[in-house]
């Protein structure tokens, strides 16, 4: 059976998205080294992404062998009613998690203790600065600064993950 036909045979789960999330993490981190920047901020931001919903879901109590895709739609529905003009970019902007995240939580009376709120709002402000989903239909054109910071900054969250849904 073709990759394809494989992967669309079996449906996400948040478990899926940890494991994608590791190696893609990896991945980036050996395009950065080989000199290629965009690329590596590419994957970089998927691993932000990812890493921002798990902490979504995992807080709102799914389970690693829950599937992802019926919690986005409920997701996007919950922010228009508790988040104010936050686009979600088709389930791909790294604010809209981190709002999603951080008002839930508020809401919840759990915030995030505040250096850590505070580190994670600035470094996904941050990394929104940098990578963006459509980037890749086009060039190259990140620069050596914005490498480092995308990979300080993902590291920081992969770092933390655990502690934003906890």
């Amino acid at each position: 059976m073709p990759l394809r036909a494989r992967l669309q045979h079996e449906p996400e789960t948040v478990q899926d998205f940890e494991i994608a999330s590791d190696e893609k993490y990896w991945e980036g981190i050996e395009l950065l080294a080989a000199g290629r920047p965009g690329a590596g901020i590419y994957l970089m931001g998927y691993v932000a992404e990812m890493l921002l919903k798990i902490a979504c879901f995992r807080f709102d109590g799914a389970q690693p062998y829950d599937l992802v895709a019926p919690r986005l739609a409920p997701s996007r529905s919950w922010a228009k009613v508790h988040l104010h003009r936050t686009d979600d970019e088709r389930y791909h902007s790294l604010l809209f998690w981190v709002q999603v995240l951080r008002t839930k939580r508020a809401l919840a009376g759990r915030s995030l203790p505040p250096p850590v709120d505070s580190r994670l709002l600035q470094r996904t402000r941050r990394m929104y600065q940098i990578w963006w989903v459509q980037m890749r239909y086009r060039p190259d054109q990140a620069l050596p600064r914005e490498a480092d910071t995308m990979y300080d900054d993902v590291t920081w969250i992969r770092d933390n993950r655990i502690r934003l849904w906890t």
